[in-house]
């Protein structure tokens, strides 16, 4: 009720008083932002959908993240306060419990999914079962919603590109080598990135000491930096002083933490995170079927014609699959990013394309396929959609017809 007090007093809301004095408040009024406007308080405006909300909470609770790392913890983000109070808005309609401020929200709901809220949220199904923060930092899903990670890589990949296309005569590898060198060393000491960024990638000098910075001091332990065991990901220390990748999926490999051997005086530096999440993600996946590729004797290249897809396989008898390698929390959201089908390549058009998911989020299962399909606006076959070790199986079975 004090929220709602104060959104009367600021114009936002119309009330009424009964004979008895009591506030008697019309939801329909409600119309968020930070000053009164007397005009726009006196239409009925609806409150903005569920899945607008839950998307403007995510990216209120990134921006936070970011000012922490800054150590400013206030003021909250503007767009945080506004989607903390369109939730109390909805709470209020539904006559529920509503989160007393942002630092109830962040404390006592955004750890938990949003089934178990005390309320009936309008969004994906999927979206029910997850949360936006976990071991206090934003959940992959919650950086998904965001969306600004995601324009960060593709910031990075398009400078990247026009460098490329710039000195792709003399060296038309030169793309690839950047990739490859970003997911293999998720993690790099300032000495050695300067070293590759003059030896291999010259070029490229300027984007690569763009796409990394200082690794924060706070994720040592005992003096020490440790990278996970199956990604090679910077580990980062819970509240009970555990290591933990920031890849939550990490952990079901049971791979133990490898020390990260630097010299004192060198600095340890780590992908910005819009890279750790978009590109070293899905790039260990299209390293490792990269090489399965090549241990089965097959043609394969890696991000082909500039990265129209990730994989190009050719087969003995000169069939040539394509392959998109996707890694994200929410089947719903990935669909909704991907708008044309993978792309053909001129000199040797593909004939079957396929979007393969890391094994990472195997445990998904065939609702996440069913739910990508569902919502693609690409039709696809269920044939072309499946995980990283579904595919193998289906390379292997074609090679053993090719060799009949």
């Amino acid at each position: 009720m004090d929220s709602l007090r104060r959104w009367e007093a600021a114009g936002k809301i119309n009330a009424i008083r009964t004979p008895s004095g009591q506030r008697r408040f019309d939801m329909n009024s409600y119309v968020p932002g930070d000053k009164p406007d007397t005009k726009a308080s006196s239409k009925k405006v609806k409150t903005t959908d569920d899945e607008s909300t839950l998307r403007q909470i995510a990216k209120g609770i990134v921006q936070y993240a970011q000012q922490m790392q800054k150590l400013k913890l206030f003021p909250y983000p503007v767009v945080l306060q506004l989607g903390v109070e369109k939730l109390q808005a909805i709470c209020v309609m539904q006559n529920k419990t509503q989160p007393q401020g942002i630092p109830d929200f962040l404390s006592n709901w955004a750890e938990h999914p949003i089934r178990d809220w005390t309320i009936e949220i309008d969004c994906p199904e999927e979206w029910k079962d997850v949360q936006f923060v976990e071991d206090q930092k934003p959940s992959g899903f919650c950086i998904e919603l965001d969306g600004s990670y995601i324009n960060e890589a593709e910031r990075i990949q398009k400078e990247v590109m026009e460098e490329v296309f710039r000195k792709s005569a003399q060296d038309p590898n030169l793309y690839v080598d950047f990739r490859r060198l970003l997911v293999t060393n998720s993690v790099i000491t300032k000495g050695e990135r300067d070293i590759k960024a003059v030896l291999q990638l010259k070029p490229l000098q300027k984007v690569l000491e763009d796409s990394y910075e200082e690794a924060p001091a706070s994720y040592k332990k005992q003096g020490k930096f440790y990278c996970c065991g199956h990604c090679g990901g910077l580990m980062h220390r819970t509240v009970d002083n555990q290591l933990k990748c920031e890849n939550k999926h990490c952990a079901k490999q049971k791979k133990a933490a490898v020390p990260f051997e630097c010299d004192k005086d060198d600095q340890v530096l780590w992908l910005k995170k819009g890279l750790r999440y978009f590109i070293h993600r899905p790039g260990c996946a299209e390293l490792r079927i990269e090489k399965r590729m090549s241990e089965l004797g097959l043609e394969v290249i890696l991000y082909p014609d500039f990265d129209k897809y990730d994989l190009h396989i050719v087969f003995p008898d000169k069939t040539v699959w394509a392959v998109d390698v996707k890694f994200w929390e929410s089947a719903y959201n990935l669909a909704k990013k991907v708008n044309e089908p993978i792309p053909r390549l001129t000199y040797q058009p593909y004939h079957e394309a396929f979007f393969v998911f890391a094994d990472d989020i195997r445990e998904y299962g065939d609702e996440y396929i069913q739910e990508f399909i569902n919502h693609c606006p690409v039709k696809l076959k269920k044939s072309q959609i499946m995980f990283e070790e579904t595919f193998l199986k289906a390379v292997e079975k074609k090679l053993k017809t090719c060799q009949l």
